[in-house]
């Protein structure tokens, strides 16, 4: 069986060699330039798969050469100093508002009326008398320095007195001087001469008035000392201070 292109082959084969030889520098020429085309076409492709080379170092200063100083950013001294004011002036402000402490002043005494006879006068109505009704010692002892009655006894009058001192046994002059206890509970009461001794109702037996010593009555009368106040039934004795 014959190929299709036999026959021109075989003419081909059967030219002359003028015609010959032109045709075959024909076929290599371009069989040179069909391989020279895929020699690039494969190059073009390999230089685009290979990775970037790196670059070269840069090359050292020379010795000696001057390399210029970075600079810092400008800072205002004005705005630092407005920033730290700021603070201070917040500070000042928020200490104009706070509240300003208010100074509690201790309670003062009531203020009492005063009684007719002040601590002398009341002294000298105590050693005039020398009588007294048996067993009322807080009638007798007010009525020294003017006082009109309130309470019913001594231990009462000295629970509501004002100016009390409790247990000194040093009462001034012309302080009204108090005992609680008793064989009925009701106190005692006498008017202070000074150097701890007083002018007492029943002191010197039963109504008579008599000056003793402060410790006389809480011994033979078996009361408890109470201490002294310059007040008798809400009315202040003036003129008696502290010794």
């Amino acid at each position: 069986m014959s190929l299709p292109f036999s026959a021109p082959l075989r003419r081909v084969a059967n030219a002359p060699n003028r015609v010959l030889y032109p045709l075959m520098a024909i076929a290599l020429a371009a069989t040179a330039i069909v391989a020279g085309l895929r020699h690039s076409e494969a190059d073009a492709v390999t230089a685009d798969a290979a990775p970037a080379a790196p670059a070269a170092p840069a090359a050292p200063a020379a010795v000696g050469a001057t390399v210029p100083a970075q600079r810092e950013a400008p800072v205002s001294r004005s705005a630092s100093r407005r920033v730290v004011r700021a603070p201070l002036a917040r500070t000042a402000r928020a200490g104009a508002h706070r509240p300003k402490r208010v100074r509690r002043s201790r309670p003062h005494a009531p203020k009492l009326p005063l009684a007719r006879s002040d601590a002398a006068e009341t002294i000298a109505s105590a050693k005039r008398s020398t009588f007294n009704v048996p067993g009322h010692c807080l009638q007798w002892s007010r009525e020294q320095a003017g006082i009109p009655s309130k309470y019913a006894d001594a231990a009462t009058a000295w629970q509501h007195a004002v100016g009390r001192r409790p247990a000194d046994p040093r009462p001034p002059r012309g302080a009204a001087v108090y005992w609680t206890g008793g064989s009925s509970g009701y106190g005692h009461i006498a008017i202070s001469v000074g150097d701890g001794k007083v002018r007492s109702s029943d002191a010197g037996g039963t109504g008579q008035v008599a000056t003793v010593p402060i410790r006389r009555l809480s011994e033979e009368w078996h009361l408890r000392y109470a201490g002294w106040a310059n007040s008798i039934n809400g009315y202040k004795i003036a003129g008696v201070a502290p010794a």
